[in-house]
C-alpha cells in the first residue's frame, strides 16, 4: 500500500488535551541522559531531576501533548518500520513551566517526495496552546523520513510539497567547547515513556526488518541531550532557550557517549553531536536565545 498524498494531507487529530507535572519533567529528564555524567563542566543538573528546585528542559516541548507513532495505522500507507526522525523545529514562545494544562493541535503539514531511492518527508506540525487562555505555549514541526514510501507521486509535482528550508550547519571554525555525555545502556528504554513507542527503539527484530544492526536512540532523545549540553553555557544570566532546529544525520545507539559540539554567540548556539568514539556525526542544529522577560507556560 503506497502513500495517498493528499489523504496522508487530510489526516484527522482530535485536539489532545496533556496536563504534566513535575514527574513528567523528571522522566523526561531521565530519557535524555541527565545526571550521568561526572564532568564538573556539566555538573549534577539536580535542576532537571530533584522537584524543590526543578526546571523544564526546553526540548521537552517534543513530548509535550505528542499524538503519538500515529504513522503506525495502516490506513496512511507508510511503511511504518522504516520510518525514522528526520529532523526537529520546536520554537517556544515562552519558557516551559514544570506543570501545565495544554492542549496539542497536530496536522500533517507536507508530504515531499524524495524519489525511490530518497523516501518521503512527511512534517507533522504541532501547536501547544494553554488549555485555560489559549495563549500560545510552542509550536513543533517533525520531519519523518519515510526511507520505504518515496516515489509516491510518480512525478507528480502536484503530490510533493516543497520541502522546509534547510538547517544551518555550524560556522566553519573551531568549536568554542566540546561536552562528552554519557548514554546509557537503558536511555531508549526510558525516553519511550514519554510517549513515543516506535519499536526499532526497543525491540532487536523490529531494528533488523527496518535494516539497522540494533535498536537505536531516539532522535527526540538526541535533541534532549543537545539541549542540556546548550544549556550549561547561555549567554547571560537570565536568557533562556526559545527554539531549537536540529536534524538527524546518523543512527545513535544506548550506551554510545555522544560529543557535543558547540559554537557560541549571544544570539544563538550552533551544535553538532558525534559519536565520542568514532567522531561520526548524528545531528546539527542551533537553538535560539532568548532575553529574559517572556511569561513562564
Amino acid at each position: 500500500m503506497a502513500i495517498d498524498y493528499h489523504r496522508l494531507r487530510s489526516a484527522a487529530f482530535a485536539p489532545l488535551r496533556h496536563a504534566y507535572g513535575p514527574d513528567d519533567c523528571i522522566l523526561y529528564a531521565l530519557g535524555v541522559g541527565a545526571g550521568l555524567s561526572e564532568d564538573p563542566a556539566i555538573g549534577d543538573e539536580v535542576e532537571y531531576l530533584y522537584e524543590e528546585r526543578l526546571k523544564a528542559l526546553p526540548s521537552m516541548a517534543a513530548v509535550i501533548a505528542y499524538p503519538g507513532f500515529w504513522m503506525r495505522d495502516a490506513v496512511h500507507g507508510i511503511d511504518w518500520r522504516r520510518v525514522v526522525n528526520g529532523e526537529m523545529r520546536m520554537t517556544l514562545f515562552r519558557q516551559l513551566a514544570v506543570s501545565g494544562d495544554v492542549i496539542g493541535h497536530s496536522r500533517v503539514a507536507r508530504v515531499t517526495d524524495k524519489g525511490p531511492r530518497g523516501g518521503a518527508l512527511v512534517v507533522t506540525e504541532r501547536s501547544i496552546v494553554d488549555a485555560a487562555t489559549g495563549q500560545p505555549v510552542a509550536r513543533v514541526d517533525q520531519v519523518n523520513l519515510c526511507r520505504g514510501d518515496g516515489g509516491y507521486s510518480a512525478g507528480d509535482a502536484a503530490q510533493s510539497d516543497e520541502a522546509l528550508p534547510p538547517i544551518p550547519r555550524a560556522p566553519e571554525r573551531s568549536p568554542d567547547d566540546i561536552l562528552v555525555l554519557p548514554v546509557s545502556r537503558n536511555q531508549a528504554a526510558i525516553y519511550r515513556l514519554t510517549g513515543d513507542r516506535n519499536p526499532l527503539h526497543i525491540d532487536p527484530q523490529s531494528a533488523k526488518l527496518a535494516g539497522l544492526d540494533a535498536p537505536i536512540l531516539h532522535g527526540a532523545s538526541m535533541a534532549g541531550l543537545a539541549a542540556r549540553a546548550v544549556m550549561r553555557t547561555p549567554p547571560s544570566a537570565h536568557a533562556w532557550v526559545g527554539g531549537i532546529d536540529i536534524r538527524f544525520t546518523g543512527m545513535a545507539y544506548p550506551g554510545r557517549a555522544v560529543a557535543v559540539e558547540l559554537w557560541r554567540s549571544p544570539e544563538a548556539t550552533s551544535f553538532r553531536c558525534v559519536e565520542a568514539d568514532s567522531h561520526r556525526e548524528l545531528a546539527f542544529g542551533v537553538a535560539a536565545w532568548q532575553s529574559a522577560g517572556s511569561m513562564e507556560a
